[in-house]
């Protein structure tokens, strides 16, 4: 029997009005409204509108809505929130990414047709509620001034093809998200047994035990879901606005914001409006410097720890709102880029990666034990690995979107015959790795295979801490050509003493899903026999990790063995 908890919306906070909105087809959305300055609705002031969409409850334990409201009010903006279509006490079918641009516009409209509004809204967020500002601004209303998503992107859980015979490894958070967060109005919470095959089984005890189904989940098997956001596409060629997106190096959902960031810098328009603030958090807003996490530093569990939070992720979008509305400073003023260098310090640029981007090429070598090395090998050797799709190799931590929360020491998994680990030298002082991160891997592979390569920070001590990581899928075989592996982007501090290490490997469960046999579904299928993969090292063609300005489409369209990146 699995434990579940189901919860429902909390109360509404005194302080807040609750209202229901109109949509255009007739549904109304419940919202919060926090006025500044005012208890009588009558008597507000207008002013600027921060509005903020979300399916987590505007009034839960969870995102600690009530208390954000108060601090935008504090700094002089009325606050809306607003639980999305279907969820807590919003009206209408429980729909993932289904209606966020329609319902961002209505509500929208409804706001500036209030006597308490000016005229001029900007959206924050995170995450989902992160994404329903990107649908908002692909809806295109005038009123929408700026936006500001956080670890989020215009592609959220989707599997983004790359265009040259490669695509990104599904993560299974998007299926258990659907079993959770999106069966009906209320979430329910339990722990999925991955240990099981097929993978869909738990799901079904789930369902079974909650005598019904999600409708979402469900339509992933269809081959036909509705369920999909608006392609990245449709945000570039809606009307810019100013954007600020925050992304964290260790969030799991990053690889969404570097697809909408680097869509968006290739458009004149929308480059010229768009800001990045790149920070050492997780998707949970955990940071770097407090991981792993202690009690005092629980900003899910601790008020005080939340207090001591709120600044760092509230201020930079205050900052950008009022100067986007000229209520202080000024727009043009305002660095394009500030970058947290992990283990290190605020940067700020005008570009990324920024113009003092590394510019490093590690090569992957052989020996006794396989190293990275500054000069590739003269003669090409071929290193093998064995991947078991019944022992995968584990993910980094418990919990995907809180890595940093109980951030694990990787060194176990080196000592895997699965894992090729390659060490480089001990860096001689503090060396600051700053830009892209791109392997370029001479594989050899059947269609179906998964690559995933993780970059580590090894102690002196022996202890490996992972730094960024990257998979793909194979469309069609590889057979010796280069695959273009993303490991997205960093800015870290690699200190005096510490050596970077790659791990290369054909699993990492059960963040991903597992390979599975040709033809089949990961979740339905069973554990295919044990494959041998093979990589080439050195000679005129090396294996290689490049750190630096390099763009991954770039790469993938020099290199690219089946097609070039749409």
């Amino acid at each position: 029997m699995l434990t579940i908890n189901k919860v429902g919306p909390g109360a509404v906070p005194q302080d807040a009005e609750q209202v229901m909105i109109p949509m255009r087809d007739g549904v109304r959305l419940a919202a919060d409204v926090y006025l500044a300055g005012a208890a009588d609705p009558a008597a507000a002031r207008p002013q600027a509108v921060v509005l903020v969409r979300l399916p987590y409850d505007k009034n839960g334990v969870y995102c600690f809505m009530p208390v954000i409201s108060r601090y935008f009010l504090d700094r002089g903006y009325h606050v809306v929130v607003q639980d999305v279509r279907g969820k807590y006490r919003s009206e209408g079918a429980t729909e993932f990414g289904l209606h966020e641009v329609e319902d961002g516009h209505d509500t929208i409209r409804w706001i500036t047709e209030q006597p308490w509004c000016d005229g001029d809204v900007v959206m924050w967020g995170d995450s989902y509620y992160g994404y329903t500002t990107i649908a908002a601004a692909i809806g295109g209303h005038p009123a929408l001034k700026a936006i500001a998503p956080r670890v989020t992107g215009s592609q959220l859980s989707m599997v983004l093809e790359y265009g040259d015979g490669t695509r990104d490894v599904e993560q299974t958070a998007r299926k258990f998200y659907f079993a959770s967060h999106y069966v009906d109005a209320d979430r329910y919470e339990w722990a999925p047994d991955w240990s099981g095959r097929p993978l869909r089984a738990t799901f079904e005890r789930f369902f079974e035990q909650i005598g019904k189904r999600s409708a979402n989940f469900d339509a992933e098997f269809t081959g036909g879901s509705r369920f999909v956001p608006p392609p990245v596409k449709a945000l570039v060629e809606s009307r810019p606005v100013p954007a600020l997106y925050t992304i964290g190096w260790f969030d799991n959902c990053a690889i969404w914001s570097w697809h909408d960031v680097r869509a968006l810098a290739r458009d004149p328009e929308w480059a010229e409006r768009l800001y990045l603030r790149l920070e050492a958090i997780d998707h949970e807003n955990y940071w770097l410097g407090h991981a792993p996490v202690a009690p005092g530093d629980d900003h899910g569990a601790d008020p005080a720890a939340l207090d001591r939070m709120l600044p760092r992720y509230l201020d930079p979008a205050i900052e950008f709102f009022d100067a986007v509305l000229g209520r202080s400073g000024d727009l043009a003023a305002l660095p394009r880029v500030r970058y947290e260098v992990c283990h290190g310090e605020w940067n700020e640029s005008d570009t990324w990666p920024p113009r003092q981007a590394s510019d490093l090429e590690y090569y992957l070598s052989p020996g006794l034990s396989p190293r990275l090395t500054t000069e590739a090998a003269p003669e090409e050797s071929l290193l093998r690995w064995t991947h078991d799709p019944s022992d995968p190799v584990p993910s980094a931590g418990v919990n995907p979107f809180a890595s940093l929360f109980d951030r694990s020491d990787l060194s176990p998994v080196g000592q895997r015959e699965d894992v090729l680990r390659f060490t480089g030298p001990a860096a001689g002082q503090d060396t600051d790795l700053i830009g892209t991160v791109t392997l370029l891997l001479r594989l050899t592979a059947p269609a179906g295979a998964h690559v995933h390569a993780r970059l580590l920070d090894t102690a002196p001590d022996g202890a490996a801490f992972l730094i960024a990581k990257g998979q793909v899928r194979l469309d069609v075989p590889a057979a010796g050509e280069e695959t273009v592996v993303d490991l997205q982007s960093i800015a870290y501090r690699l200190r005096a003493g510490h050596r970077l290490a790659l791990d290369i490997m054909s699993s990492d469960f059960p963040d991903y899903v597992p390979e599975a046999p040709d033809g089949t579904d990961p979740w339905d299928s069973l554990p295919g026999e044990p494959v041998t993969r093979e990589i080439a090292l050195g000679g005129p063609r090396p294996s290689c990790l490049r750190i630096g300005a390099w763009q991954p489409e770039q790469l993938r369209q020099a290199h690219g063995r089946r097609g070039d990146n749409p």
